[in-house]
């Protein structure tokens, strides 16, 4: 080494020394020389790695290679056999052909007060870097630091709100008794922890999960409070779209175990009242009474016909393609005798294709909730009720529970009313089961809810859109068919005279109430309560039978493969199926030629029977 390397070796006071790549000491300076113990004169020219224990020799060596190979600097903190910790870097040093020739190592002992510096940067980047924000507070709650984690959320920069007191997050009635509850709680104990709401620089909203401890020091002097925030404002959300699924699901999990037995129990009522109403006179005083049952047991099928439209029953219907303004033109002309006379109805198709892929009596029910609300929400006060048809992208899309629609084409149906609207607070519930705000009991808090499981069903969405007292707009979008499919329809034996039935129903009272009405339009009627007896009577004389109805739940088997066994002995055997549910329009497939909802009216056996066999004979006979 020359005399500039030495002076400079000198005359640093890092500890120095330089190695060729092989271990051999090339040069060291004092420091280093105090710090291992060792006269210069004595290190000169012998092998660093000797002075080491073996495993600690050969950690040292994969180091000095490691920066030979990377030609690139290497450092390392290690202790010392004397318990020192210290600083290592090892540079490595090209020679004039650019090969590296020697190696420069530079330690540094790192002192406490070094140690705790170095602690206490650590520390202070931690907390500006954290996802949760971070709050520093005096005695008195006013804000002396916040990190940029706080920043992001709220949109205080903290030259704005250094200084000032924390309740400038804490706006309006609610979160003002929040901060009174915080300030209470920490007059009596060290910490307060809970989920609560502040409002952002924008005014906006956020939910939090906060805590709140006091900060002490020596002897347990209070030194302030350090607060934590964590913006749970998105989990608050999927937690409620969480709650709302369990609710359909339990409302689910209700319907298809009451809808049954309960429609099986309304059939009879309403067969019977229809009946008993055809034959009596009409100064008979007992008609009146005919009529309340036949109204109540009707209040009571729409009842059960909402529920059910929660039921898991709706994923077996099957969509099809069809034009989504030939529903409204067939629900309007239902609406308009019912609507008053100082609401003004319109209705505008701003699109050439109107096709949609969907169950049409699902959709029927839909628009049907939606414009009932609508006209309830205005009566008495008059106004407009406007319907709309129009083409919206799916990306552009944005479900009311948050969820975005994938893209293509669908169709936005909009249902805009002048009425009262909707309170801001009741907004968030007005799909849940159950959730209504009529008082005159007339609302069972279902439609939307309906609604909202048939637009999930389909892959739709909806947004509602309101003012208090100036109206509320419904947009729902659903998704768009580009060919429409056709239904086969094959023509049905009409049989001359009185036609045979086999009844098959578990409930005796679903069998009693339907006789009399098909005796009067003209079947005579064989009743079995079970499958097998019904098999057994078949397989006798099949072709004694001209149509068989079924009951869609029975114990040994359903329905469905009842009819099945049945067309084994007669393929064209005529089969009318009873259900809560609606089994869709593919029933040819099923080897059913109709079904009827349970309860049915006889209007509805009527239309099923002169479906099948032509005219048919009427309450009072031919």
């Amino acid at each position: 080494m020359d005399a500039l390397h030495d002076a400079l070796l000198t005359a640093s006071a890092d500890q120095l020394l330089v190695i060729d790549v092989d271990g051999l000491v090339l040069a060291v300076n004092a420091a280093m020389c105090d710090r291992l113990g060792i006269a210069r004169e004595d290190l000169l020219g012998t092998d660093l790695f000797a002075l080491f224990p073996p495993e600690i020799a050969e950690r040292r060596r994969r180091q000095v290679r490691q920066a030979v190979s990377l030609r690139a600097p290497v450092s390392f903190v290690d202790v010392s056999a004397g318990g020192t910790e210290f600083e290592a870097v090892l540079v490595p040093a090209a020679a004039e052909n650019g090969a590296v020739s020697s190696v420069v190592i530079r330690a540094r002992t790192i002192t406490p007060s070094e140690r705790v510096e170095e602690e206490r940067t650590r520390l202070a980047l931690a907390i500006e870097q954290a996802v949760e924000a971070i709050i520093l507070l005096g005695e008195d709650l006013t804000v002396q630091y916040v990190n940029q984690a706080f920043e992001e959320m709220t949109g205080f920069a903290l030259q704005e709100i250094r200084g000032k007191s924390l309740e400038i997050l804490y706006q309006g009635a609610d979160q003002k008794r929040v901060i009174e509850i915080i300030r209470e709680t920490l007059d009596s104990r060290d910490s307060w922890m809970g989920r609560t709401t502040a409002t952002r620089k924008d005014g906006t909203i956020l939910v939090c999960e906060k805590t709140l401890a006091r900060i002490r020091g020596k002897r347990f002097k209070a030194l302030g409070y350090v607060s934590v925030w964590r913006d749970i404002t998105d989990l608050v959300q999927l937690e409620r779209q969480l709650r709302h699924a369990q609710k359909m699901e339990a409302i689910a999990t209700l319907a298809g175990g009451i809808a049954h037995d309960f429609n099986n129990i309304l059939g009879p009522i309403i067969l019977h009242a229809e009946l008993s109403l055809a034959t009596l006179p009409a100064a008979e005083p007992c008609r009146h009474s005919f009529e309340e049952i036949l109204a109540g047991a009707q209040r009571a099928k729409n009842l059960v016909e909402q529920i059910l439209g929660l039921s898991r029953d709706r994923e077996l219907d099957k969509p099809i393609c069809f034009q989504l303004s030939c529903i409204i033109k067939e629900c309007l002309k239902l609406l308009r005798p019912s609507i008053p006379a100082n609401i003004r109805l319109t209705y505008h198709k701003h699109c050439q294709e109107d096709l949609i892929l969907a169950d049409p009596t699902q959709i029927h029910q839909l628009f049907m909730n939606l414009a009932t609300n609508a006209v309830q929400a205005m009566e008495g006060l008059g106004g407009s009720l406007a319907i709309s048809i129009d083409e919206v992208a799916g990306a552009m899309v944005l479900a009311q529970d948050g969820r975005s629609l994938p893209e293509g084409r669908y169709l936005c149906l909009e249902v805009a009313d002048t009425g009262t609207g909707i309170a801001e607070d009741h907004l968030p519930y007005i799909f849940d089961p159950f959730f209504t705000t009529r008082k005159d009991r007339r609302g069972t808090g279902l439609g939307l809810a309906v609604v909202q499981n048939i637009l999930a069903a389909i892959g739709g969405a909806v947004q509602v859109r309101s003012t208090r007292g100036q109206g509320t707009t419904f947009s729902v979008q659903l998704p768009a068919c580009t060919t429409a499919s056709t239904l086969e329809t094959g023509g049905r034996p009409v049989l001359a005279g009185q036609r045979r039935a086999l009844m098959v129903s578990a409930d005796p009272l679903l069998i009693q109430g339907s006789r009399q009405a098909l005796e009067q339009a003209g079947c005579r009627i064989m009743a079995c309560c079970s499958a097998f007896e019904a098999l057994a009577v078949f397989r006798q004389a099949p072709d004694d039978f001209d149509l068989c109805i079924l009951d869609a739940q029975l114990p040994e088997m359903n329905g469905v493969e009842l009819a099945r066994e049945m067309h084994l002995d007669y393929p064209d055997l005529p089969v009318v199926l009873c259900s809560t549910a609606n089994l869709g329009p593919d029933l040819g497939g099923l080897g059913i030629s109709a079904c009827l909802r349970k309860p049915f009216r006889l209007e509805e056996l009527h239309a099923v029977l002169e479906k099948l066999f032509g005219a048919v004979s009427g309450p009072g006979g031919e």
